[in-house]
């Protein structure tokens, strides 16, 4: 391999390390709170604590998402370089139709980049909850003090 391929690689492996990194920290963080919450009670200040599991669900299918997105745009990529090389079975090497190629391998790495972004986005949302709801219980089992947005003390 040639030193441009290396980097790629070695940049891709990282990448993907990094999506498989944020996967495990939103299903351990789902599997915390489950656990976290095994006797619990249904009452509005377990909200945040379900708003924290639903962002870390999303963050679980962002990455998901992003992981299928790749596989599709690596696809993409080694079927235009077949096409190139003039060797793909279905198209010819022909300037328009290695346009259109190109176009779509673009949208698809765009799209791809912002499922990893709402990946960190939800995980980071999941944490905010989560911490807020812990503040809430704290504050819930403080004798004398109200929390007012949940309407009692």
């Amino acid at each position: 391999m040639n030193p441009r391929q290396d980097i790629y690689k070695a940049s891709r492996e990282g990448q993907d390390k990094y999506t498989y990194f944020l996967l495990a920290a939103a299903g351990a963080a789902i599997a915390f709170a489950v656990t976290q919450s095994q006797t619990a009670t249904l009452s509005w200040s377990k909200l945040p604590l379900a708003l924290a599991v639903l962002s870390w669900a999303f963050s679980f299918y962002a990455g998901c998402r992003q992981l299928r997105d790749v596989a599709n745009v690596m696809s993409a990529n080694y079927d235009m370089l077949r096409v190139q090389e003039g060797i793909h079975p279905q198209y010819p090497n022909h300037p328009q139709v290695l346009e259109i190629i190109e176009e779509a391998v673009r949208k698809l790495a765009d799209k791809t980049g912002r499922w990893g972004v709402w990946q960190f986005r939800f995980l980071i949302l999941g944490a905010v909850f989560y911490v807020l709801w812990h503040v809430t219980e704290m504050a819930l089992r403080t004798p004398g003090l109200t929390v007012p947005y949940l309407g009692y003390s």
